[in-house]
């Protein structure tokens, strides 16, 4: 694995993406990289700081869709959003979403955890999906 500018590894050649909205962490990315088969990239990472923080939603749900990367959120109520839930239908992008945004981290981890198989094993499919993940199920409004 070589390395960024920055001096975190790029991804490897078959590794799946996925994008980490700026309501998480980019710390989340970084830790997912560190797993095999998956590559967690920060919006604050790909955009940039200034840009990530002003960008709409459906800006960069239609570019993870169109480069065939998921989205990591924590943000549930994207799938209730008109334009957005378009955009993910319309972009094919494979949206995962925290349930619980007030969750504290460890919860958050346990949860992600929890689910990061069946993350990996969706993120080989290209058809569009909303899951939300919660730590006894996951919620798919759109599967």
């Amino acid at each position: 694995m070589t390395s960024t500018g920055s001096g975190r590894p790029r991804p490897r050649k078959n590794d799946l993406i996925l994008l980490v909205d700026r309501c998480l962490a980019p710390e989340v990315a970084y830790e997912i990289s560190k797993m095999d088969g998956i590559y967690g990239i920060a919006l604050k990472d790909h955009y940039g700081d200034n840009v990530a923080q002003r960008l709409a939603d459906v800006t960069f749900l239609a570019e993870a869709g169109e480069r065939c990367w998921g989205v990591l959120t924590q943000n549930p109520r994207m799938w209730q959003v008109p334009q957005e839930r378009m955009c993910i239908t319309a972009s094919r992008t494979r949206v995962f979403s925290l349930d619980d945004p007030n969750a504290n981290k460890t919860l958050k981890g346990l949860v992600l955890g929890r689910h990061l198989l069946s993350i990996r094993r969706r993120l080989k499919r290209q058809d569009p999906c909303f899951w939300r993940l919660r730590l006894q199920n996951v919620r798919k409004d759109l599967t």
